[in-house]
């Protein structure tokens, strides 16, 4: 959970509150990352991408690079400007804003570092836990404020700000995303300074969303930025997002869906949908129900091969898709298997020029088999405790019911089911022995 986090040069995580971001962007732990990319390393917060990529799965690595490469960025140019030492005098091209933790939902894979939507549930579910590991995993310690940290950073740092600014000319691309942006009044101020500046015609912004609410005040401040990428956070269909996405209500998700599809000719609409271990089976349904749709811009050919965007839930570890046990992990593949006969049949449906394209997309059918290949790479079943409790007592909170709502997973919260071996066919053996019994077969 801690990969990635910049340090500073005491060990210490880097945050706006005490640090400021042209010292960031050359401290040591930047030149260091620098350091080993040049030298063909991987940075180990960079090994869930490589490891994504073993498995088949196109990774966040792969299409940043290749988006940035085709949209103003220059190798040649940034090589230049990176010295020995790891240190470079590189001008600011994107930079990814999260201001504050401020959000409507509390998704069942959230937390409340990332959503004040969390809080009061983790006040009254943390206390419960009794499984170390789960609990280790939902600390929140000293509730956010970590050497000198605040999730309102944004609202007194004059340095921040003038420091931003002056990087401003030199932007492609605003990155906005956890809490939720269209309801934190900073993000509206921030896209009026640069359009009052004269740079949002040069400038993308870019959205992961719950979409929860779209005020028409966004809508025209979109209109004045060369583009507007928006990632629509939606994980599944009817009460299963619901069950995900808590609170949200599957008619409302519905609704911002058309909202988006009419929005205007510079906005791009894409569904992020994070894949982990509550809806990877029902991925399929959730891509088919897309393609009925007929939509006019919502993940449009060549976007997700015309169908939807994914990415993987690493944390928390109990609901990444590697925790299944065998059986599970053979249902689901067995399913994706069925699944893509059918999307062969109906490639059309997906408004690709041609049914080769499609079948040989890099972000249809193959990144859906390295999907599987990739829950089928490790084995982290020894986090299936974990899960369990997890789920359990989420539901007591919040008066939900997993088995109902997920009705094919209602038996990963039989333990008993881990040790049961199994068929190709996905049936126990047990299960097996007691229909040829019931048929009058003999053992």
């Amino acid at each position: 959970g801690r990969v990635g986090i910049v340090k500073l040069e005491d060990g210490r995580p880097a945050n706006l509150n005490t640090s400021d971001l042209d010292s960031a962007w050359n401290n040591t732990y930047y030149r260091s990352v620098r350091q080993m990319m040049l030298a063909g390393e991987k940075p180990a917060s960079c090994l869930k991408c490589y490891k994504e990529e073993a498995a088949g799965h196109r990774s966040k690595r792969q299409w940043e690079t290749e988006y940035w490469l085709n949209n103003g960025v220059n190798l040649d140019e940034l090589l230049e400007q990176t010295y020995e030492d790891g240190s470079t005098t590189s001008k600011l091209r994107y930079i990814d804003i999260r201001m504050g933790t401020k959000c409507q939902l509390g998704c069942v894979m959230c937390s409340p570092h990332d959503s004040s939507g969390w809080v009061k549930d983790w006040k009254q579910l943390y206390p419960q836990i009794t499984n170390e590991s789960l609990k280790q995993t939902m600390v929140w310690e000293n509730k956010g404020k970590e050497f000198g940290a605040s999730y309102n950073w944004h609202k007194d740092n004059p340095i921040f700000w003038e420091q931003f600014y002056r990087q401003v000319p030199y932007m492609l691309q605003l990155y906005f995303a956890g809490g939720e942006s269209t309801i934190i009044e900073e993000h509206y101020t921030l896209l009026e300074e640069v359009i009052k500046r004269g740079y949002a015609k040069q400038i993308e912004v870019r959205y992961n969303s719950n979409g929860l609410e779209l005020p028409p005040r966004l809508f025209e401040l979109w209109s004045h930025f060369k583009k507007v990428i928006f990632h629509y956070s939606v994980d599944s269909i009817g009460e299963m997002n619901d069950y995900i996405r808590y609170p949200s209500k599957w008619d409302h998700t519905v609704k911002q869906f058309h909202l988006l599809d009419s929005t205007g000719p510079n906005v791009e609409v894409t569904v992020a949908c994070a894949v982990q271990a509550l809806n990877i089976y029902y991925v399929p349904d959730f891509i088919k129900w897309k393609l009925h749709q007929n939509f006019k811009k919502i993940n449009i050919w060549p976007f997700g091969a015309g169908m939807i965007n994914y990415h993987f839930v690493y944390w928390p570890g109990h609901l990444n898709v590697k925790i299944f046990p065998q059986w599970f992990k053979d249902k689901v593949k067995q399913k994706y298997e069925e699944f893509y006969p059918w999307l062969e049949e109906n490639w059309e449906m997906s408004g690709a020029p041609s049914k080769e394209k499609f079948m040989n997309a890099n972000y249809g059918i193959r990144r859906l088999q390295g999907m599987v290949k990739f829950m089928m790479s490790e084995d982290w079943s020894q986090r299936m405790p974990q899960f369990r409790e997890y789920i359990t007592k989420f539901d007591k909170q919040r008066n939900t019911d997993f088995t109902k709502v997920f009705p094919e997973m209602a038996d990963l919260l039989d333990e008993s089911k881990d040790t049961s071996v199994q068929s190709d066919a996905g049936e126990s053996i047990d299960e097996k022995l007691e229909k040829e019994l019931a048929d009058g077969g003999t053992i």
